[in-house]
């Protein structure tokens, strides 16, 4: 049944990708040498033991071709089970029959690869990164290995693996626009906004209705101060966009005309040369980007006179006040936010956290709980809870949001180290140390 079976991998690439290659080729007369090298560096590039491959060349192109050492008929059975469960969104069953096809054949990397996506999705990245590393080492040109593993580490905020993995998810395959988009936003956290502005049109050729990647591009024009450009990428955010969420930011990040405020020579107490509201939020917005907290403050409040009935302004000013050091002013703001629009999970979280701030842990409590009926089941709210419930005494109550937390987020450090402390309290020692 086994030699029935067989899977390919490959990958076309032009052969300029490659500076080092181009320069040695030009250096070489004879075609059939030309073609001697190009084999060798791309078999030293992407060559591996663990299968093998194949060299196709074409004027100024190469295919690659990848074949596993082996494919089995058990291993596959399990692999399609785990592949329809991963469908109905069941990764954990996903993942052990995954686990069992990689008992039965270690070397086929399409099991690593889906076991990295279902470890993706259950948010456990540290997991998610080790079995799309092993992808590469078995088969170095599979498709979108490199592309979800930089990804990955975008989440993880290590943004200079995750430029890496995406350059050369880039060369693998020059048509991808998520490639591009995740490229430039990795780019414009980092602040290289000219290499970001290139991505974000890169991906926009390839894919002309991106909104990600037009909203990506008037953010770094309005933080570089280029108004016109900025506008543009907004307005076309909001003609095509489908994600509401993504048009209110795109609106309320406009740039408009700058009026003098005409005060007949008195002193105003009003932020100089700013009458118009949307001005003062987008002000707001940006000084908020450059972390210059008090401005933000100022500005927000300047909006939220004129348009008290704004509740992502309100909530945008407890964020600034919050990261201001003002946990009381924060509550009230995100109060008045929560007074205008109670639907909102994310205004009872924020809320939650500048109470622990203040020492208020009841009514923290009451907010985290308020929030995770209207869907906010995250890592962050669990922990903070067991947190909460660890200072109450109530020890079992902690594990157990506790340990929700972790298995949202392997990665969250603040939740191993209070479930440690549980464990302690508890008296389960063994427990104890396994988290610490």
């Amino acid at each position: 049944m086994e030699d029935t079976l067989q899977k390919q991998f490959s990958a076309v690439l032009r052969l300029e990708q490659f500076e080092t290659l181009n320069g040695e080729l030009g250096k070489l007369k004879d075609k059939s040498e030309q073609q001697k090298y190009v084999e060798q560096f791309l078999v030293q590039k992407y060559g591996r033991n663990e299968g093998n491959l194949e060299v196709i060349q074409k004027l100024n192109k190469v295919k690659l071709v990848w074949t596993p050492q082996k494919v089995d008929f058990r291993a596959e059975t399990l692999h399609k089970q785990a592949l329809a469960l991963s469908k109905d969104k069941n990764y954990k069953e996903a993942i052990t029959n995954w686990v069992q096809a990689i008992s039965i054949n270690s070397a086929d990397p399409d099991y690593y690869f889906n076991l990295g996506i279902a470890f993706f999705e259950l948010k456990n990245f540290v997991e998610s990164i080790e079995n799309l590393k092993k992808v590469i080492a078995l088969c170095p040109i599979y498709p979108n290995a490199y592309l979800i593993l930089g990804t990955t580490f975008i989440k993880i905020r290590k943004f200079d693996q995750a430029e890496i993995q995406l350059k050369e998810s880039i060369v693998i395959n020059p048509n991808h626009a998520l490639a591009y988009l995740n490229l430039g936003a990795t780019y414009s956290i980092i602040r290289k906004y000219s290499e970001g502005i290139q991505m974000f049109q890169k991906s926009l050729e390839l894919s002309p209705k991106e909104v990600r990647a037009h909203f990506g591009l008037g953010k770094i024009h309005a933080i570089q101060g280029n108004d016109d450009p900025a506008n543009e990428h907004f307005k076309k955010v909001i003609e095509i966009d489908t994600n509401q969420a993504l048009t209110n930011h795109a609106k309320k990040s406009m740039i408009l005309p700058l009026v003098e405020e005409r005060t007949l020579g008195q002193p105003t107490t009003r932020p100089t040369g700013l009458v118009n509201s949307e001005m003062s939020y987008q002000e707001g917005y940006k000084a908020y980007l450059f972390t210059d907290y008090e401005k933000s403050v100022s500005m927000y409040s300047h909006y939220l006179e004129r348009k008290p009935n704004d509740d992502f302004v309100w909530f945008s000013l407890g964020e600034a006040q919050l990261r201001s050091g003002r946990a009381s002013k924060a509550v009230e703001a995100f109060k008045r936010a929560i007074s205008v629009n109670s639907s909102k999970g994310l205004y009872y979280k924020e809320l939650a956290i500048s109470l622990i701030y203040m020492n208020r842990d009841a009514d923290a409590l009451d907010a985290i709980q308020k929030a995770q009926q209207l869907g906010k089941n995250d890592s962050v709210l669990y922990s903070l809870q067991g947190k909460l419930l660890f200072r109450q005494e109530k020890i079992q109550d902690s594990i157990e949001h506790l340990e929700k937390a972790l298995n949202l987020n392997s990665n969250n450090l603040f939740a191993k180290y209070y479930l440690a402390l549980a464990c302690h309290k508890n008296n389960e020692i063994n427990f104890t140390v396994n988290y610490l």
